[in-house]
């Protein structure tokens, strides 16, 4: 028996494989040892604590795994609930290229909370744009949408309509907006939690914002493999999922086709497990 952890800023899908037949889903807060001082508490949660004690095995994929002590700090939180089984742990894109391309080469993208992208050769990732974090990076993600939003909202240029909608869903000022930003460890998922807000709205300023995030994207993030010309092109992620549409517009304005958008990777993962039993 094994566990598949697939895991961003914001939330984790977490499955239990006895067998083809035989899994079992749990979903957690997000999991990321690059942003969060303190990693989830798994004791708060009995079922998935006995199943962590079970598994013989468990790959982590997840944001945040960008060097040993990142890991590391993923072995050991994952030891200190008890777990003694063998432990892989690997980056998001990782599971991104497993899950949409399996043995097939092909340009991957991650829409979360953060954005990335690779390029995979089937078997490992061989280019990938360094991404810089939330301050720098993300673009086309929730936390980019999200200062978009705040930025519109502060600046006084979002439209009277939308700001309207904005105040009746939304509670935040300057003070807190710096309090949750600068002086806490998960400032980028508080950022993203305003994306949200475009699934309340219709229209030209929703229109326009995510056209423009997605162009720098794009951009930044696939126009700059030269295999952009002969891969095909799949997304993960929610923002991707939610907002295909605008999505699909402006990667025609490119002269690019999106191949594929997978919402959760998790159940391909699955498959992709039990095919290749890495697992063993």
């Amino acid at each position: 028996m094994f566990i598949i952890v697939e895991s961003g800023s914001t939330k984790a899908d977490w499955v239990v494989v006895r067998s083809k037949d035989d899994t079992q889903f749990f979903k957690t807060a997000g999991i990321n040892p690059a942003t969060q001082t303190e990693l989830l508490d798994l004791t708060k949660d009995i079922a998935l604590l006995e199943v962590i004690r079970e598994a013989k095995y468990i790959y982590f994929y997840g944001a945040g795994i960008i060097d040993k002590v990142s890991t590391s700090r993923i072995g050991d939180w994952l030891i200190a609930a008890g777990f003694t089984g063998k432990i892989s742990v690997a980056e998001d894109m990782i599971a991104a290229a497993r899950a949409c391309c399996g043995d097939e080469p092909g340009i991957v993208c991650i829409l979360g909370t953060g954005s990335n992208s690779c390029v995979y050769d089937g078997v490992k990732i061989i280019k990938a744009i360094p991404t810089l974090g939330y301050i720098f990076s993300d673009e086309g993600g929730g936390t980019h949408i999200g200062k978009e939003i705040l930025k519109s909202y502060f600046y006084g240029i979002m439209p009277e309509k939308e700001k309207e909608i904005f105040n009746a869903n939304f509670s935040v000022t300057k003070e807190l907006l710096v309090e949750k930003v600068y002086r806490t460890s998960e400032g980028n998922k508080y950022v993203a939690s305003f994306a949200q807000f475009l699934v309340l709205i219709d229209g030209p300023w929703k229109e326009n914002l995510l056209k423009k995030v997605f162009r720098d994207f794009i951009t930044l993030r696939i126009m700059l493999y030269p295999e952009h010309t002969n891969h095909k092109i799949k997304f993960v992620g929610s923002i991707a999922h939610y907002h295909h549409l605008y999505l699909h517009e402006v990667m025609n304005e490119f002269g690019l086709k999106t191949d594929e958008i997978i919402q959760q990777p998790i159940y391909k993962l699955i498959d992709y497990h039990l095919k290749y039993k890495i697992h063993e």
